[in-house]
């Protein structure tokens, strides 16, 4: 799992490790005027805006996958405006390469593992309901999530190598402390090596994803209204 899903890795959403696609009592700021509602632009990427609507909804899928209460501060809401800006920057990416977006497993998938908490049907649909969220929006969101998933193993994946005095080291260094820490009998290297081995791989890929992002960001022109984070 990387940083640019939607979910946390306490987790990351940006969807998803630390990409990441992760988004509540919801309050939607809407300004009336003559009679119309007006939804604000929270963020212009080129000409490309975000509205206030999809940063709020953005906001409550992230809160809903992570089963935590909506953060609706100002500070959150940048963090998810910066989420919205990575993940444009990567679905037009996914256009120039022609990529077809994700399999139907693989949204399946993404579906099963956001329901897997539920005791049933019911319950997964009552609480997406007091989020705010319509199973439509849910479905799309974890497509688009699946999405990003798809497109950062295909574009970076390739280019990681790990060596295996690399894995052996994170294993006597990193795995061995954790496992300490949290009090667990660690399992031998053999047995940890394709653990150990994944997770330096996926270290390496969202250091790609972040210089790219990075590289991204400095040639698209990105301005947030400083209204919609107040």
């Amino acid at each position: 799992m990387t940083k640019y899903e939607l979910r946390s890795t306490k987790y990351n959403p940006r969807g998803g490790s630390h990409f990441v696609l992760r988004t509540s009592s919801f309050v939607l700021f809407c300004c009336l005027v003559r009679s119309e509602i007006i939804d604000r632009v929270a963020v212009t990427i080129d000409n490309q805006p975000v509205t206030e609507s999809q940063l709020l909804e953005e906001l409550r899928l992230t809160a809903f996958l992570n089963a935590e209460k909506p953060d609706l501060s100002p500070a959150n809401r940048r963090r998810t405006a910066g989420r919205l800006v990575e993940q444009t920057l990567i679905r037009r990416e996914m256009e120039l390469m022609h990529d077809t977006g994700p399999e139907g497993a693989e949204i399946e998938e993404a579906s099963k593992a956001a329901k897997s908490r539920f005791a049933g049907q019911a319950a997964f649909e009552r609480e997406l309901q007091a989020y705010g969220i319509g199973a439509g929006v849910l479905d799309r969101a974890l497509a688009r999530q699946a999405g990003v998933l798809r497109f950062i193993e295909l574009r970076f994946r390739p280019q990681v190598q790990v060596q295996e005095v690399e894995v052996r080291q994170y294993y006597e260094t990193v795995y061995l402390a954790e496992c300490q820490r949290k009090q667990l009998r660690p399992a031998s290297f053999e047995e940890a090596r394709a653990q150990c081995q994944e997770a330096l791989a996926q270290q390496r890929v969202d250091k790609q994803v972040d210089a790219w992002l990075a590289d991204m960001k400095g040639r698209t022109r990105i301005r947030y209204t400083e209204a919609a984070f107040q």
